[in-house]
């Protein structure tokens, strides 16, 4: 048997010791704000800042424009003023702009900021450039929070996190203001500090333009906590005790099933709690969570062979989600995908929702460098389905390295807790592994590098996982790198695995041009090869791709794109692409080559309609596609937005094998009533899998952070109509703070 000249283990090590010698002679450009200690606290937080202590305030300003042109100070500008105590963080806003026509898309909190007035405050309060605490306010009042991980390269953003802080603006001739307070407590950081880590970004779509406090380079994300500055107060900050925050919440449900004809009245309750540990840790705990309220997740036509990954919207899993879920190669090969927790598959296949019945976690900081977390969650069992209950835990831990590197490690561990050998899977499976994150200190390179192992019972293979992602990222140029292997006895229960047994080599490249147009921003030239081999199989090549492609973004929002894809796919095993009868007769196994062309768009999302998606055309297999995905949105603003999500698949293939028309159709409609009242409907109808879904939800948040929501469901099938399920839910939480009384 040949055997491997580079081990995994090998090229694991190798990589790092590259890592290493690797240094970049780049230092900070310095830029700081004030932030004056006040002992009066008879703040009217109303957006008008006429209390005298405003009057000691340091203002800083000269924001640095960041779209169109990064190469000047914006010429609307922003001013900021900054107070503390010991219980708050006081901050007060006057931003310019040409009139008083601002755009949002409503008035519910948390709201996006495509093609919306907003200015967003950024807290690295460790001052380690991996995480931050984002505030966000715009001209009406709205208000939106986060956590920013991940450094902020990729422009990662947890807006699930959730804190009790207050905020008015109030607009007027060419400017608005806002005035905001925040609780000390909302806060991570080590007593005793002068210093944290801070900037703001706004986005003013009367001038078209995009600021940023500190300068930002167009070619990296205004996240990017590798540009931010200094945040100095005037005195050492004192440790605050957070609250203990309780979330007691009654379902009340109705539901009838029509396929057994049966009725079913419930009375669930339950509770989250969440518990400050010395400050620096979090431990969250859930009782017999529900999850009715949470949004609906999108779906789509699936003509290809693999699972298509989904987002998460279960707050308990979001929440600090990133030191757990950011193991491993996006979209590729996760060891731990949340999503997981609460589904498994029954003994025809099918994946079916298990309960949730408990879970915990517990994450904080060690110390400036280190950060830990444990996320234990029990799940409910089916034994007629042959199903166990499992117990799900997952345990990591990643450590600062250089300036702002880190190395990660990590334990998964799905352990059936009432295990027979009737049931559909394993006694456990489990993964050990660790990540190395590489940050260049001019965020102008990045590396990641990964080597995971499996243990599943009947398996004694090498069960690796392992894989590389690196970036070169210049002004007017990107390469990337991104490789992987998996071998074919790794397994991932709670993990996503879009292929295994594969080695993967991708190479991408673009060229940036920055024309002196007022019209376009940037053009964007790209070339990209794909390949896939199968491990096991005397490195036999699976998929290959090769794509070309051409981007113009123009400076009102406006993006056009046209691309083209020369693929070479070998099937290793039978595939229907339609599957819209379990009487089709598959694609046999074989070669197939084939080319696409794909054309791409958006408008100006500033506007009252816009739209965006795709169209593509091409070879597929033996036949040929057409595949069109566009969204559609119009808002009536703020209190009224109608979006349409339509994807067609046009599939022709020759006899006998399954031709189709393919329709995705997500209407969603969403009401605002006012900042704590709001009505939305999602619905959804796949041809692809017959069915029909609609979601309506009312809430009302009649308290901070607590609601009253009241959902009705309607699951069809579509070919014929039948009814297959409705419920009606009423869920009322309540967000208790028990607070907690400083040491003297």
């Amino acid at each position: 048997m040949k055997k491997n000249l580079v081990s995994p283990a090998v090229f694991f090590r190798l990589t790092v010791l590259f890592l290493i010698s690797f240094s970049c002679k780049y230092s900070y450009a310095q830029k700081s704000i004030s932030v004056k200690y006040v002992d009066n606290d008879k703040f009217k937080i109303d957006g008008v800042l006429d209390e005298i202590m405003w009057q000691n305030a340091i203002t800083s300003s000269n924001f640095n424009e960041y779209f169109p042109t990064d190469n000047k100070l914006a010429e609307h500008q922003t001013e900021l003023r900054m107070l503390y105590n010991e219980e708050f963080l006081y901050i007060g806003i006057k931003a310019y702009a040409p009139g008083k026509d601002y755009k949002t898309p409503s008035f519910e909190r948390d709201f996006s900021i495509s093609g919306a007035d907003v200015i967003n405050l950024m807290f690295d309060t460790y001052s380690d450039r991996a995480n931050a605490f984002l505030f966000g306010i715009n001209p009406f009042g709205v208000l939106r929070e986060g956590i920013i991980y991940g450094g902020g390269i990729s422009g990662g953003l947890d807006l699930n996190w959730s804190a009790k802080w207050v905020g008015e603006s109030t607009i007027h001739d060419n400017y608005f203001i806002s005035e905001i307070r925040i609780p000390m407590s909302a806060f991570k950081f080590t007593e005793g500090v002068k210093k944290w880590k801070f900037s703001t970004m706004r986005s003013d779509t009367q001038s078209n333009t995009k600021s940023s406090w500190f300068k930002v380079p167009q070619n990296q994300d205004q996240l990017n906590l590798g540009y931010f500055g200094d945040m100095i107060f005037e005195k050492p900050l004192k440790q605050t005790k957070s609250p203990i925050s309780v979330i007691p919440y009654i379902t009340p449900s109705f539901s009838k099933d029509y396929v057994n004809n049966e009725d079913s009245f419930n009375f669930k309750t339950g509770f989250d709690a969440k518990i400050p540990v010395q400050n620096s840790f979090m431990l969250d705990l859930t009782i017999n969570p529900d999850f009715s309220s949470e949004d609906v997740v999108s779906s789509q036509n699936n003509v290809t062979q693999f699972e298509i990954i989904q987002d998460e919207t279960r707050q308990f899993f979001i929440d600090n989600g990133d030191l757990f879920n950011r193991f491993g190669l996006s979209g590729n090969a996760l060891p731990f995908y949340s999503r997981r927790v609460g589904v498994d598959t029954d003994k025809d296949g099918n994946t079916i929702i298990v309960p949730v019945n408990a879970g915990a976690k517990f994450t904080g900081k060690v110390n400036n460098k280190l950060r830990v977390g444990v996320l234990n969650v029990q799940t409910g069992g089916d034994e007629e389905e042959e199903i166990s209950a499992n117990n799900n835990l997952v345990v990591a831990a990643e450590q600062r390295i250089f300036n702002k590197s880190t190395i990660g490690f990590f334990f998964v561990n799905r352990q059936a807790t009432n295990y027979k050998e009737t049931q559909t899977k394993t006694k456990y499976n489990r993964i050990v592994g660790t990540d190395l994150k590489f940050y260049s200190k001019d965020n102008s390179f990045d590396a990641q590098v990964f080597l995971h192992k499996s243990f599943t019972p009947g398996i004694s293979s090498n069960a690796i996982s392992a894989g590389t992602d690196i970036t070169l990222e210049k002004r007017k140029y990107t390469l990337n790198f991104n490789s992987q292997y998996l071998n074919e006895g790794f397994k991932a229960d709670l993990g996503y695995l879009k292929r295994t047994d594969v080695v993967r080599a991708n190479p991408y490249g673009d060229f940036k041009m920055y024309p002196s147009s007022s019209a376009i921003n940037t053009i964007i030239l790209s070339l990209s090869h794909n390949s896939y081999w199968k491990a096991s199989k005397n490195m036999l090549l699976t998929e290959s791709y090769n794509t070309a492609e051409g981007t113009i973004n123009f400076t009102n929002g406006t993006l056009l794109g046209i691309s083209g894809t020369n693929s070479h796919i070998h099937l290793t095993k039978p595939f229907d692409p339609v599957r819209t009868s379990d009487e089709a007769t598959p694609l046999p196994i074989g070669n197939y080559d084939t080319n696409e062309l794909k054309a791409s768009f958006r408008s100006d999302k500033r506007r009252d309609f816009w739209t965006e998606g795709s169209m593509k055309y091409g070879d597929f297999y033996l036949g040929s596609k057409f595949t069109s995905d566009v969204t559609f949105q119009y808002r009536y603003q703020p209190y009224f937005t109608v979006s349409l999500q339509a994807q067609y698949d046009d599939i022709q293939l020759p006899q006998p094998y399954s031709s189709g028309k393919l329709w995705y159709l997500g209407p969603t409609f969403n009401f605002t009533f006012s900042k704590n009242i709001f009505f939305n409907t999602d619905m959804q109808y796949s041809s692809q899998a017959e069915s029909f879904l609609l979601v309506s939800r009312l809430q009302w948040r009649y308290a901070p952070l607590s609601d009253i929501f009241l959902t009705y469901t309607d699951v069809k099938t579509t070919s014929p109509i039948d009814p297959v399920q409705k419920g009606i839910f009423l869920k009322i939480n309540y967000w208790f703070d028990i607070n907690r009384k400083n040491k003297s």
